[in-house]
């Protein structure tokens, strides 16, 4: 609903002056002005999104992991007298593999696909990292008007005799106010017939004074085709109510309806008239301040988003917070929240002129024990756009990460501050150059859908960490287990490559499209500061690495034994096992901390496609002379083969016995 805004005498640069004239003194210039210090404001370097910090952190990590093993492995294999060439080699190829290479396409391609998936659901993301930070919101900061409403005031109730008012006094054609007005005096009007052009046969605007915050009203001087003059005044009730004939009792009942109706969140404006005896071509601020006859009350309402209150009830399952900042009455913005099914306490709502008097830490304070034991939504009400900023800096030093809504250029600080800044299409395009987040329907509804692909994105991220790492550190195990045993290196260095770039290439990308867990929604957000691989996934990739590993050294070593120390033979079972194990354990990779059955474990077609591509590879250098001769290794019997899938399906088994551990004994955690 408009509300009537008010910062002084001052003007600010780029104000366009709708009518009127004055003279202004120029008190500043350049960078000194208001527009020049917004503008310096959205200029300072973004801050890291949370994926960010954390993937910075995750490859220092990373590297100092492989440096160490790298070392490592080239040592132990110097110490236990191995060809220097071969454990050269061998130590490169560990390196090489064990740095997730496909991570960075990974990451590309799931972000991008996200923001795919977010545009099909009319929000436009600007930048592939916002994408997932969506996906890590704690708290929403909305607006009220055209995100809660419809922003389309409608007029509810009359309360008088407004219909006698001439149609041309509403003619001015962007004022919300004006155009709801008018039409309702398209169904109401005395001086309406079917053909709209009676409009302006009937009366005709010959004088006005426009609206402002200092006199709070608008007056048209009407002539009637009967060659009467009058003027028509509508604005402020409280105003009119002092220049009309109306007795003080009469006064008083109209006052005490104004405050109900204000009360239950309607904007009311008053309507008055004045006839002239004389002709007129100008009236005056003199002509308006007094002797006017009441005519009544328009009573005016701005409909909420019928889907709104699902939306909001969405927002709590997921555990996110909402604030409502709006320009508007304190009432109007719990008469909104009341009629989408959120009731908040006074003790929960917050004026402008307070946020002034108080620090961002202590805003930060008053916050925090607000949600400590409720997660209804605190309203800002009266606020002014510089005040929006302050409620986003305090809630960043409650490590939320923040989505701030905003449209005009004085939102733009705030809108660059936040985690996620959000506009509607009609905003102002500065506040668009500062956003993360445009909603193309203008729709709050667009937000959280933003952030279940937000969700998805992360989650999907983590399955491939967890894949890469999985795959890649089982080699490492293999490698290190047949040094420390004194035995033949169990796969060569090509072998190692082509299980990590060619077999295992295909499945990771498809995770990139893997379908979101149908609980994602109804799971906390993140907690701020928690690890992209925190410590259940460590403690997996520990047992998928250990568990693969092992399985590919026990079956290297049996077949050296029981083919009398055939190692081209043991060497080729050893290959083909960590090259399938990767293939079947990816079903439970995908599913994180859950059994492989809490989501259809085929849903993926892509992943199926990719399974099956990186089958056919990981067999196929087992099926001429020449493939067997550049890899070292030695045709397969279906016996052999039967063995090599039957240690994947064990693999398998000991990954989910695993995740049984963690969620009901071992290393449960209070997030997704």
């Amino acid at each position: 609903m408009p509300v009537e805004k008010d910062s002084g005498d001052d003007i600010y640069m780029g104000t366009i002056i709708s009518s009127g004239e004055a003279v202004f003194e120029v008190t500043k210039t350049g960078g000194t002005t208001e527009m020049g210090k917004i503008a310096e404001q959205i200029q300072k370097p973004d801050e890291d999104t949370p994926l960010t910090r954390q993937l910075k952190a995750f490859s220092r990590q990373l590297t100092v992991v492989v440096i160490v093993l790298t070392i490592f492995v080239f040592v132990i294999g110097l110490l236990t007298g191995m060809e220097k060439r071969e454990i050269f080699t061998t130590s490169v190829a560990l390196a090489v593999s064990s740095i997730p290479e496909g991570l960075l396409i990974a990451l590309t391609v799931v972000l991008a696909v996200g923001m795919q998936k977010i545009l099909k659901r009319k929000g436009l993301v600007k930048d592939l990292l916002s994408a997932e930070t969506l996906g890590s919101v704690t708290t929403i900061c909305v607006d009220k008007t055209g995100t809660l409403t419809y922003g389309k005031l409608k007029v509810i109730e009359e309360i008088g005799d407004v219909e006698q008012v001439c149609y041309q006094h509403f003619a001015t054609p962007d004022d919300p106010v004006m155009v709801a007005a008018r039409n309702w005096l398209k169904k109401h009007s005395v001086h309406f017939d079917k053909d709209e052009k009676d409009f302006y046969k009937d009366c005709v605007m010959v004088d006005s004074i426009p609206f402002t915050p200092q006199n709070r009203f608008y007056a048209t001087l009407v002539k009637h085709k009967r060659k009467k003059e009058e003027l028509f005044v509508n604005g402020a009730p409280e105003h009119l109510l002092e220049w009309s004939t109306l007795s003080d009792n009469e006064q008083k009942e109209i006052r005490d309806t104004i405050i109900e109706k204000t009360k239950e969140g309607y904007r009311v404006i008053g309507m008055a008239k004045k006839s002239f005896t004389e002709e007129r071509k100008k009236i005056s601020e003199h002509d308006v301040k007094g002797g006017l006859t009441w005519v009544g009350l328009l009573v005016f309402t701005d409909p909420v988003r019928k889907n709104i209150g699902d939306v909001f009830e969405k927002t709590k399952t997921a555990g996110i917070k909402t604030i409502l900042i709006t320009g508007d009455y304190a009432d109007t913005a719990r008469m909104v929240m009341n009629e989408l099914g959120m009731k908040v306490a006074k003790d929960r709502v917050f004026l402008g002129h307070e946020l002034e008097e108080m620090s961002d830490a202590q805003v930060a304070v008053k916050i925090k024990k607000l949600y400590e034991n409720d997660t209804t939504p605190i309203i800002f009400a009266r606020t002014k756009p510089q005040q929006k900023l302050k409620v986003i800096n305090a809630l960043k030093l409650n490590n939320e990460i923040v989505a701030m809504m905003g449209d005009g250029v004085n939102d733009a600080p705030a809108l660059h501050k936040a985690d996620i800044g959000v506009v509607v299409s009609e905003a102002t395009d500065v506040a668009k150059e500062s956003a993360d987040l445009i909603l193309l329907d203008s729709s709050f509804s667009t937000i959280v859908s933003a952030i279940r692909e937000g969700r998805g994105i992360f989650d999907n991220i983590r399955k491939i960490i967890l894949y890469l790492l999985s795959d890649s550190f089982e080699e490492i195990i293999a490698v290190v287990g047949s040094i420390i045993l004194f035995m033949p290196l169990p796969v060569s260095a090509v072998q190692i490559l082509w299980i990590n770039i060619v077999s295992d290439g295909f499945p990771h990308l498809a995770l990139t499209v893997d379908p979101k867990a149908k609980d994602i929604m109804t799971r906390p957000p993140l907690k701020p500061g928690t690890n992209l691989i925190n410590k259940w996934m460590k403690a997996l990739i520990l047992i998928v690495s250990l568990s693969g590993g092992l399985i590919a050294l026990f079956l290297f070593w049996y077949y050296l034994k029981s083919s009398a120390g055939n190692v081209t033979l043991a060497r080729s079972i050893a290959f083909a096992a960590l090259g399938i194990n990767s293939l079947v354990y990816v079903f439970s990779v995908r599913t994180l901390k859950d059994p492989f059955w809490a989501e259809n474990p085929l849903d993926n077609k892509w992943l199926n496609l990719a399974v099956f591509a990186g089958l056919v590879f990981q067999i196929l250098p087992f099926t001429t002379e020449f493939s067997r001769s550049f890899f070292k290794i030695e045709a397969l019997s279906i016996e052999q083969w039967i063995v090599v899938f039957l240690s994947s399906f064990i693999m398998f088994i000991t990954i989910e016995l695993s995740k049984v551990a963690f969620r009901h004994h071992l290393l449960e955690e209070k997030e997704y």
